[in-house]
């Protein structure tokens, strides 16, 4: 089957009717090819004769069509050439007596399946007058058309097998096009489920933004305008600045989400793989990090080999991790205390971020990792417009890796991601996916 697609043409490629016109070529080709020895024995000699010619010539039509392009041309010969071939084949064959008319029906139904629409009427009167003509002649004059059979049992053999062909090709020609019809609409729908998903999606990230971002941006403005504008001690100022540090520090975690989000959308994940250290890689984002939770009196503790080497991408990875530790902080309570870890199993290594949580249990639904999951307030009605985890589980799979969560039952959330580790093969360029 994927030969046969390989010769009319990916759906990709071609439009439906130029892939039927390439196979209807390709059956013709195959019928006449039967026919030439076929007419031979049944002594219609001119008739085989012809079949192999129009053999050759069918193969020219197939041939401009698919590999050349030339679709138009190729169909205003294969018309020509099939009425002509039919015609003449009225006259060699006995006429109205023999199996012309058939395939002139033939004819008629592959191009108004091929043609478009357009083109319809004027093929199907052409058609009509065609064989109307053809048989108006015969009847005036009989002579025009000999009795080509030399008995009544090769007669019958063949219109009965003309009729086999024929309605092979018709049955053959509909069974095509219903079945490609049918995967076309398949393809549809779930297209346009798709652009379904991604529409609600990019309506819930807009929603998100507008309502999440505003505010941020609305502190830093009312920040700002206190230390221009009023008389404020020396630490009501070191308080504001603070706030708008973490406020601008906020607001800029959620730009760099959601440009990383909307780029991958647009146009795809172009990234390149490398041997990565994951001490060198994540000490520095996490020591940042150190110093934010600091700011809520959380404690972080680090556990990293130094040794341990993924296939990775740097800045997808840091991104990962970033909002990982970030979302911890985020829903760990003043005081709490924030375990980030590196290990080896197996062939992977395994990254985990555990939090200590608010002090009550947590459900996390399963669609976290998804945009239509929500946005919840941190202990300190932290805000966000809920990519974080999206990216973390769009980001991961993309390096081959995988993420998940488990829920304490008492208090806090853990995060696993898992990567592979590095192979001594892999060289220093790395390898490059898009």
């Amino acid at each position: 089957m994927r030969a046969w697609y390989r010769l009319t043409g990916r759906s990709s490629d071609l439009p439906l009717n130029v892939r039927v016109f390439h196979s209807v070529c390709l059956i013709i080709i195959v019928a006449l090819a039967y026919n030439v020895p076929f007419n031979y024995l049944v002594g219609l000699k001119d008739i085989a004769l012809l079949s192999a010619c129009y053999v050759l010539l069918y193969i020219l039509i197939y041939y401009l069509s698919r590999f050349k392009g030339l679709t138009s041309l190729a169909f205003g010969l294969f018309v020509i050439a099939g009425n002509l071939l039919f015609t003449i084949n009225y006259f060699l064959n006995s006429g109205i007596d023999g199996p012309t008319d058939l395939f002139f029906l033939l004819t008629m139904v592959i191009m108004i399946t091929v043609a478009p629409v357009k083109q319809y009427w004027i093929l199907v009167s052409v058609n009509l007058l065609l064989v109307t003509g053809l048989h108006l002649v015969q009847y005036l004059s009989p002579e025009l058309v000999p009795h080509s059979y030399t008995n009544l049992q090769n007669r019958y053999i063949d219109i009965t097998s003309a009729y086999w062909v024929v309605m092979g090709l018709v049955l053959f020609n509909f069974y095509f096009v219903r079945r490609n019809y049918e995967i076309e609409r398949r393809s549809a729908e779930q297209k346009a489920e798709l652009m379904k998903v991604l529409n609600e999606e990019k309506n819930k990230l807009f929603s998100i933004i507008s309502h999440d971002l505003r505010a941020p941006l609305t502190n830093v403005q009312n920040y700002l305008e206190l230390l221009t504008e009023l008389e404020i001690s020396k630490e009501e100022s070191l308080d504001i600045k603070r706030k708008l540090l973490d406020s601008t520090r906020s607001t800029l975690d959620m730009l760099n989400n959601v440009l990383s989000w909307s780029q991958g959308q647009m146009t795809g994940l172009k990234f390149k793989l490398t041997d990565l250290n994951a001490y060198d890689v994540l000490m520095p984002q996490l020591l940042l990090f150190t110093n934010i939770a600091s700011n809520k009196s959380i404690s972080v503790v680090i556990t990293i080999d130094h040794d341990i080497r993924i296939v990775g991408n740097e800045n997808m990875v840091q991104l990962i991790v970033r909002n990982l530790i970030n979302n911890a902080i985020k829903f760990t309570a003043v005081g709490g205390r924030i375990e980030v870890v590196a290990s080896v199993m197996g062939e992977s290594c395994i990254f985990s971020v555990r939090d200590s949580g608010n002090g009550s249990p947590v459900k996390l639904p399963t669609n976290i990792f998804y945009l239509n999951s929500g946005t919840t307030a941190g202990t300190s009605n932290e805000k966000g417009v809920g990519l974080g985890l999206v990216l973390c589980k769009e980001f991961t799979e993309a390096m081959q890796g995988q993420i998940w969560f488990e829920c304490d039952a008492e208090s806090g959330t853990t995060f696993f991601v898992e990567l592979p580790l590095a192979q001594p093969v892999l060289g220093a360029e790395g390898l490059t996916l898009v």
